[in-house]
């Protein structure tokens, strides 16, 4: 971290800026404090600059000409220092009164499975006050959230002591103490924490450096919960794999999506677990999966694969899901997968009345952005919250009930926010998307062989050139575009580029396309004049129109 702020370590120009949301932090976190590796780092030697590179995100920093290249770590070295410092757009902390009941079973030894809420973190510009950071130490006390910006700093006792101030009138010196030693024995620890670093040598030729960049992108072996299960089941006559492979075969969609087993796996948890708690209680914890029995897996193994399939069907083709890229969490498949047998089973009309609250859900969910952080737990409440709505019953699910979505995050909602970035472009595609270049509708086919993926209206260069200090990679600045018509586009204005379209295309269809990506299209709109910040007040109010409108009843 300090030779990041110091200019000694740089990332290679031809490397992605920083994408990970808060949820990748908070798993990475997760694995810090457990003690897990969490990967190797890979540095290029560097006496004097070989090629372009670039300050870390966040970072205006001069570097020093011998500074190392991150070849393979950005992302989480980033992460790690903006959790660590109290940079960005979110503040991490850890629930001292989870973690101390967790620690209370077993004193020094937690259990890794157990973590995924420990860590928890609140963004700045949230909208909701429960969704932002706590104001004042006092209120961090209260809320029992340990600020993680404060390990390997001289803060820790000053934070611990406001506890006399902060619980005036309960036992706060022994709730200091419980503290001081979670504190101790969890998190000042992190600051130890070491990575394994790979360094190649300043002589490495440049091609070997990119291929050897382009193969760790594109590779990774680990240790899975499906490797340990198939470990696990083979005794028993359960060939994992083999299962694996025999359902990917009989519903291609599967692959298509890049289904990871795993996902499965946790459906079938959620059967299993109801049915054992009689409905109870149904979980997709890591610890819940690995205690599936080989008759649990075989009795819901098929249905569960089954489930995920229909289910992504669904979605492909209802909720504007084209391909795996436009999936706002993957996550939301198991839920859907385990309860998805009870949407087969109703008859015609009740079966419509199903399919209804499903997309519902789906899209609540999304532009609540439920999976953000917690999904294992979430996925159980809403398995079990679905199967009772599904049924008539009065669990309706937390996303549902109340939704309401706040413009106002829009207004600062960058595409690092995936969830929320992926849910405009699949809402945009459930609507019926129009090929620029065409104006066609777009299909998965077209997305495919027309490379359509999220371009800037507003293009990043013009904006930088006209002087305007609006933020380019808004997600209101994005739209599904061709790579022909994005590329003739370049850094010319809208009004330049929609009177090139128009003159093709025609007026009326331009006007057609851009409607549905939930673009302005009258002849006076902030589009056409080139109007960025009125343009954007102007999708915002679309964008908003067309989430209220999948999300209501």
């Amino acid at each position: 971290m300090d030779d990041m702020k110091r200019g000694r370590l740089a990332i290679p120009d031809f490397q992605r800026s920083f994408v990970w949301d808060p949820a990748d932090t908070q798993k990475l976190l997760v694995s810090i404090i457990a003690r897990y590796p969490a990967g190797t780092l890979l540095f290029w030697e560097q006496k004097t600059p070989q090629i372009r590179r670039r300050p870390f995100e966040g970072f205006d920093t001069e570097l020093k000409e011998s500074a190392a290249l991150v070849l393979d770590g950005q992302q989480r070295l980033t992460s790690i220092f903006q959790a660590l410092t109290g940079t960005g757009q979110q503040r991490f902390f850890v629930d001292l009164a989870l973690l101390g009941s967790l620690d209370s079973n077993t004193p020094g030894l937690l259990d890794a499975s157990r973590l995924d809420d420990v860590i928890v973190y609140r963004d700045l510009n949230a909208r909701s006050l429960r969704r932002r950071p706590p104001a004042t130490k006092a209120e961090e006390i209260k809320q029992e959230l340990f600020p993680l910006s404060l390990i390997g700093s001289e803060l820790i006792e000053e934070w611990l002591d406001v506890m006399e101030e902060a619980l005036e009138g309960e036992d706060w010196k022994a709730r200091r103490n419980q503290a001081r030693q979670l504190v101790r024995r969890y998190l000042q620890p992190i600051g130890n924490y070491r990575f394994p670093v790979v360094e190649l040598p300043e002589a490495t030729p440049l091609d070997a450096v990119c291929r050897i960049f382009e193969t760790i992108n594109r590779t990774g072996v680990k240790l899975s919960v499906f490797e340990l299960l198939a470990a696990r089941f083979w005794p028993a006559g359960v060939d994992l794999r083999r299962d694996w492979e025999r359902v990917q075969q009989k519903h291609p969609i599967l692959g298509a999506f890049d289904v990871d087993a795993y996902y499965l796996l946790q459906a079938v948890s959620l059967r299993a677990t109801a049915e054992k708690s009689k409905g109870g209680k149904a979980s997709a914890q890591r610890s819940d999966v690995l205690e599936l029995t080989p008759a649990g897996f075989e009795r819901y193994w098929d249905e569960v694969a089954q489930g995920a399939a229909r289910a992504l069907t669904f979605l492909r083709d209802e909720c504007g899901v084209l391909s795996p890229k436009w999936l706002p969490y993957s996550m939301i498949l198991v839920p859907l997968a385990g309860v998805w047998h009870e949407v087969e089973s109703k008859r015609s009309i009740e079966n419509g009345s199903a399919l209804k609250k499903i997309r519902r859900f789906f899209w609540c969910s999304i532009f609540s952005r439920n999976y953000d952080q917690g999904g294992n737990s979430q996925a159980g409440k809403d398995f079990t919250d679905l199967t009772s709505w599904l049924n008539d019953g009065k669990d309706i699910p937390e996303a549902v009930e109340g939704f309401i979505f706040a413009g106002e995050v829009l207004d600062t909602a960058r595409t690092n926010l995936q969830a929320l970035y992926k849910g405009i472009m699949a809402l945009m595609l459930s609507g019926g998307a129009r090929d620029f270049h065409t104006g066609s509708n777009l299909t998965p086919g077209k997305i495919l062989e027309e490379s359509v993926d999220a371009h800037h209206i507003f293009p990043k260069k013009y904006l930088e050139e006209v002087g305007d200090p609006g933020n380019s990679e808004l997600i209101l600045n994005r739209a599904l575009i061709d790579k022909r018509t994005n590329q003739s586009i370049g850094k010319r204005a809208p009004s330049e580029y929609l009177a090139t379209m128009e003159s093709t295309l025609g007026e009326e269809e331009v006007r057609g396309i851009l409607k549905s990506h939930l673009l302005p299209a009258e002849q006076k709109s902030p589009m056409r004049h080139d109007n960025y910040g009125a343009f954007l007040l102007s999708r915002k109010e679309l964008v908003v129109k067309a989430i209220e409108s999948v999300t209501s009843a």
